[in-house]
């Protein structure tokens, strides 16, 4: 079978890499550079490294994730969507339904906030590939991308394929069972998710900009939890914030009828797992250069 999809993240990438190259030449205008061309060329040649890489991350970041993406929308004909009664099934574990737990404590008022908060994961996503392409650490940026790339290659594709399932809110509509009914009758018809899992339904089958239906695992937590390894790296003061970030996408994932209870925790530990691994390549790869220096 072949797939054909149309790749949007990286013309999208490289055009807004492309309107951030604009911003020095704009700043030596307006401050009336009395050489703004040898300056800009002065600024090349200093800094070339640093653009050839930022270049080569605009590429490659999104590459990865239009590939997650096709392969996403084509889950249907690579494999049938069969997980979801196994996940239902480790949810009943605990006794009750997780989403009964998370309503119980969260209002409607509370689940307002949830659904915008869980919305907002998109300018998070962009937000964190921005940083990878952008900053001038180098070891943190091969750790952070080769994990970025690895969570939408592994966990975004193959796992989604692997363990094809639709979530909760799509049980009836793919496997003719209203088991969650209940749970999709108390979410109000306004939020930003039952708009989003509307477009999914109109679009499945088609070549949709941000389309394809997978539970398991939940991306949103994976890129969640990577992000709070991240500013745990980098701003460890602040990574209460990030924790706390992601456990509303944790809990949203479940109370807005997205994902499993176990979407989120494999996506976590999975994510973990390429964290830890990237970083021990990354830190195999520059032995030999630290070797060298050391002669």
């Amino acid at each position: 079978m072949q797939m054909h999809s149309s790749y949007v993240f990286v013309p999208v990438a490289l055009t807004l890499l492309a309107a951030l190259c604009l911003l020095r030449p704009l700043q030596l205008v307006a401050i009336r550079h009395e050489a703004p061309l040898r300056q800009l060329a002065a600024d090349i040649v200093a800094n070339w490294p640093w653009i050839a890489t930022a270049g080569f991350m605009a590429v490659a970041l999104p590459l990865a994730l239009d590939e997650a993406s096709t392969v996403k929308k084509h889950i249907p004909e690579l494999n049938a969507y069969y997980a979801d009664a196994m996940l239902m099934r480790l949810d009943a574990v605990l006794g009750i339904d997780p989403w009964r737990i998370t309503h119980a404590i969260f209002g409607r008022a509370a689940t307002r906030a949830i659904d915008l908060i869980y919305g907002l994961w998109h300018l998070v996503n962009i937000g964190l590939a921005t940083w990878i392409i952008l900053t001038r650490d180098r070891r943190f940026q091969i750790t952070t991308a080769l994990s970025y790339q690895l969570a939408w290659l592994l966990m975004g594709a193959a796992m989604a394929v692997a363990f094809a399932s639709v979530g909760p809110c799509f049980v009836d509509d793919f496997l003719a069972s209203d088991y969650y009914a209940p749970l999709m009758a108390r979410l109000p018809e306004d939020l930003h998710s039952a708009t989003a899992m509307n477009y999914l339904l109109a679009t499945r089958g088609q070549d949709a900009i941000g389309g394809g239906i997978s539970a398991m695992p939940s991306m949103h937590v994976a890129i969640a939890v990577l992000v709070a390894l991240c500013i745990r790296q980098r701003f460890r003061k602040w990574q209460w914030l990030a924790w706390t970030y992601t456990a509303i996408i944790y809990i949203g994932s479940i109370h807005l009828g997205w994902h499993y209870a176990s979407d989120g925790i494999v996506a976590a530990i999975g994510m973990v797992a390429i964290w830890i691994a990237s970083g021990r390549f990354v830190d195999w790869l520059s032995r030999p250069a630290a070797a060298a220096g050391a002669l």
